[in-house]
């Protein structure tokens, strides 16, 4: 038996291949800025299709500003995988699967993926943190088998610390600091959309060029260079004005504020639960690794049990819906 699943999201969207025997096929993350490329939603999941036995859907998607409420946004994405897929089954935020008509309401859907993510982990390690680092946020959510350990809405999970709106690539600076260490002095940063995340690790060499898999602040390239350049521009300075190594001296204490920004959230969501051991996951699952070593946190590294490390969600639900039809 194939089952296909897809994590739709508002910047990237995930899809795996599982068969029932030979465990999973392909697992790929795919970029696609929903919020302002809606119009060729269908034609995109059609390019990800393929032949399945069963399909299995979830999405974060409807939270993105191509739409007015998560209300409408699931509606569209609902309404188009209708259209692309037989059948399809989605996840609800309570860790169901169900056809779209058997829904009452659909708002259950909305920001669903992670449920997929802790069923997997509770199946096989019983309980600890998942530590889930994207390109955008951060999951870092208690489980224990047999008992809710997890807050249930992004709203709820932002209030408990289950939810940190930082990631690897698509992070505005800005919003990790407001001064950083130049020349002996703490310096203003100006509050623009100059540079990213992704230009912060692209610069350090933590990612490649190749992972750089989201468009730029300034549409220019992805090479060392230009991400240096758009860290300068923080500073409203050009390279020149600012030298090579200061600009990665910046990158470094930048890259420290996101990491202790995490550690924070773990640390609470760990004592809270009496939790000692957080399993890592996604595309930024290495900073994440900092994270633990500064909250005192004992990582796992999903990378070492399963190629699927930065699509758990997809993986999870592939389980969840072979369970599912199988009764």
């Amino acid at each position: 038996m194939k089952i296909l699943t897809l994590d739709i999201g508002g910047a990237n969207t995930k899809r795996l291949v599982l068969d029932s025997t030979l465990g999973v096929l392909e697992s790929r993350i795919a970029y696609f800025p929903l919020w302002k490329e809606k119009a060729k939603l269908k034609s995109f999941l059609e390019g990800l299709a393929v032949p399945a036995d069963h399909v299995g859907i979830t999405m974060t998607g409807e939270l993105c500003d191509a739409f007015g409420s998560k209300r409408e946004g699931v509606e569209y994405i609902t309404s188009v995988c209708e259209e692309v897929f037989e059948d399809p089954l989605y996840l609800t935020i309570d860790g169901k699967l169900a056809r779209l008509e058997e829904l009452s309401e659909l708002v259950v859907l909305a920001a669903a993926n992670w449920v997929a993510s802790v069923r997997y982990l509770e199946r096989e390690f019983r309980e600890g943190i998942l530590l889930d680092m994207g390109s955008t946020t951060t999951d870092i959510i208690p489980f224990r088998k047999d008992e809710v350990l997890h807050k249930r809405t992004d709203l709820e999970r932002l209030q408990e610390g289950q939810l940190v709106y930082t990631g690897l690539l698509r992070t505005p600076v800005g919003s990790l600091v407001d001064r950083v260490p130049l020349r002996g002095r703490s310096t203003r940063v100006a509050a623009e959309h100059f540079a990213i995340t992704a230009d912060v690790y692209r610069a350090l060499g933590i990612i490649g060029e190749e992972d750089y898999t989201c468009e730029t602040p300034d549409g220019r390239g992805k090479d060392k260079r230009a991400a240096l350049t758009r860290v300068a521009r923080l500073l409203c300075a050009d390279l020149g004005e600012v030298s090579e190594g200061e600009v990665l001296e910046i990158c470094a204490y930048i890259n420290d504020r996101q990491v202790q920004a995490i550690a924070d959230a773990l640390g609470e969501v760990a004592g809270v639960h009496r939790l000692g051991r957080a399993f890592l996951c996604g595309t930024g699952r290495r900073i994440a690794a900092k994270a633990c070593t500064k909250a005192g946190i004992e990582p796992f590294d999903l990378s070492t049990r399963t190629e699927a490390y930065a699509n758990l969600p997809c993986l999870g639900l592939a389980w969840m819906v072979l369970e599912h039809v199988r009764g």
